[in-house]
């Protein structure tokens, strides 16, 4: 009950930019049920707009970014409007919807919606070092005019549609950028495993099978929620478009009326091209999965023989792959939520791919192929394309890692559908096999399942927020901070990657204005060759923060006649260099 008091505190605090979410949702259902009436029904319609709402609040981030908040605000009211019109003069060709179905799907998205929402209950800002840079990005953007933006954006176009989105709902609805990245990460969480419903259900019919997939993708594994506490929002929001573009094609390919064929193409087109630009990697995946879908119908006209052993020998391949993978020591972590971490759920899922097999080859060969040329990604560099980023692979660790769920997720389904296939009219409790597996996954949920951030990445506490408050109203506005920092790698190559702020640092410059120097966390402050580069570089503080990875206060205090101690709370230090002058 603390969970759902924890989520229910924050939807209330912050009911705001929920609102705008909500009425995105509604929006886009107007638009589809107008487009599609009866060939969809209501749990089909309300899958695509959990992640499908992303498409008009994107178009009207953008709006937002060259026209202006009003305006922006005034032509979404005007299409919503358009859209209760439109519907209203063709409510005679609709049927009632179903109002226990209805009712299932609000009160399960509500329910999920709170869990989510409880884990920033204490969070006192997003998690890591990438959540700062996003709140720079998305602040710079709010204090600068239509036309710097233009220019800013010919040189810098790192997965830009987030920051455009969180832009928008953070000036729209008043709440501080920080808060509205905690909830909309926990939004998208929350919608994104619904989007499920509506693949599985095309195919198997089944909705028991369907809710299967939807409660494997919320709570299986670890993954993708894990991705918030690395500050993956932006992969986070485009794994949730790129499932959305998935929905549309698979939609498309079953569309024969042409007029309904006429929507979805400018929909695909524009979904697609979003989705790209909140996360560029996103490209990749969709030639992923194209490629897989058209190797899957080739195979699929080979003979029964043949097509047995394709799908032998994909998955063989796929299993060396997997042992690979293992054997690499940057990359092990990829199967940590699947094998180390969530092995039970994994073993379930493989156990009922199974049955699937024979009514869902192609389907079945089209997942694991993909995982196969997900792998192989990892170790496929683009230095020919960026030959400055000769460390960078087509896709890294953590996009990989977080983006496996989804075939786990569809092979479940697509396995429970099998087996009730097999078990239908010869065992009475056969009806019951779907209850029993969804209360499986709940089960391990109950036990497993942390709904709160992970230790591991929260750089940010309280007594922080109190100093760098006192360093934006006490420290010169030309002081230059030494901040700690550690090492970022996530690829294969030997190369470093980059710098990584380790501490609650990091944020000092987006926030406070001043400038910051990147030092390693583990640096002797007691030995002069420190000293020395600190002089050099013209670094006159140090900040020590309360969690994360930090400097060593007790190196810092060894020398007094170098270091004075400016600002101190518990673990929070701000020390001004002093030795320089000696």
């Amino acid at each position: 009950m603390n969970v759902l008091l924890d989520g229910l505190l924050i939807f209330v605090a912050h009911w705001q930019l929920l609102v705008y979410v909500f009425i995105g949702a509604f929006t886009f259902y107007l638009f589809l049920r107008i487009s599609f009436g009866n060939n969809l029904s209501v749990g089909e319609y309300i899958s695509l707009i959990s992640v499908g709402w992303l498409v008009p609040a994107s178009v009207l981030s953008i709006l937002y970014i060259f026209l202006g908040t009003q305006i922006t605000i005034w032509i979404g009211l005007l299409l919503l409007a358009i859209f209760i019109f439109s519907l209203l003069r063709t409510r005679s060709d609709l049927k009632p919807a179903s109002v226990s179905t209805v009712l299932i799907f609000t009160l399960t998205i509500f329910f999920s919606l709170l869990l989510r929402l409880a884990s920033i209950s204490d969070a006192v800002f997003p998690a890591y070092f990438d959540s700062a840079f996003h709140f720079s990005v998305i602040k710079n953007i709010m204090e600068h005019n239509a036309a710097w933006i233009f220019q800013w954006l010919t040189v810098n176009q790192y997965h830009i549609n987030f920051h455009f989105l969180t832009a928008f709902l953070s000036s729209t609805s008043h709440i501080e950028i920080t808060q509205t990245m905690l909830v909309l990460g926990q939004v998208f969480l929350a919608f994104m495993p619904f989007s499920l419903f509506f693949p599985v259900k095309r195919v198997t019919r089944s909705d028991m099978a369907a809710w299967f997939a939807v409660i494997l993708a919320a709570f299986g594994w670890y993954m993708p929620a894990h991705a918030v506490d690395w500050g993956k929002y932006p992969a986070l929001m485009s794994l949730g478009l790129i499932i959305f573009v998935i929905n549309l094609a698979f939609l498309f390919s079953q569309t024969q009326d042409v007029k309904k064929r006429r929507v979805l193409y400018p929909l695909l087109g524009l979904s697609i091209l979003l989705t790209v630009f909140t996360h560029s990697r996103s490209l990749i995946i969709f030639g992923i999965i194209f490629l897989s879908w058209i190797t899957s119908s080739l195979q699929k006209r080979l003979s029964q023989r043949w097509q047995t052993l394709v799908l032998i020998g994909i998955t063989l391949a796929t299993v060396v792959l997997i042992l690979f993978v293992q054997k690499q020591e940057i990359l092990t972590l990829v199967f940590d939520p699947y094998l180390v971490k969530g092995p039970w759920m994994t073993v379930l899922v493989l156990s009922l791919a199974v049955f699937a097999l024979k009514a869902h080859t192609q389907l079945i060969f089209a997942c694991i192929l993909s995982v196969s040329l997900l792998l192989v990604s990892l170790f496929v560099p683009v230095a020919w394309l960026f030959p400055s980023r000769n460390f960078l692979t087509l896709l890294d660790r953590p996009f990989v890692e977080m983006i496996l769920f989804l075939h786990l997720s569809l092979l479940g389904g697509l396995g429970l559908a099998g087996l009730e296939e097999k078990l239908h009219g010869r065992f009475p409790w056969g009806r019951y096999v779907g209850l029993l597996m969804i209360g499986l996954v709940a089960l391990n949920a109950f036990f497993t399942y942390n709904l709160y951030p992970s230790s591991c990445c929260v750089i940010v506490g309280r007594d922080d927020v109190v100093a760098m408050d006192w360093v934006s109203n006490q420290l010169p506005v030309k002081s230059r901070i030494g901040i700690s920092s550690t090492v970022m790698k996530v690829n294969i190559s030997d190369v470093i990657e980059g710098i990584a702020g380790s501490d609650a640092g990091i944020w000092i410059a987006p926030l406070t204005g001043r400038e910051t120097m990147s030092l390693p966390y583990d640096m002797d402050f007691g030995q002069s060759p420190a000293l020395e580069m600190l002089c050099q570089n013209s670094v006159d503080h140090i900040f020590v923060g309360e969690v994360g990875q930090t400097f060593d206060v007790a190196q810092l205090d060894s020398r007094p006649e170098w270091y004075r101690p400016l600002f101190m709370m518990s673990k929070t230090r701000v020390y001004e260099v002093i030795g320089c002058a000696s």
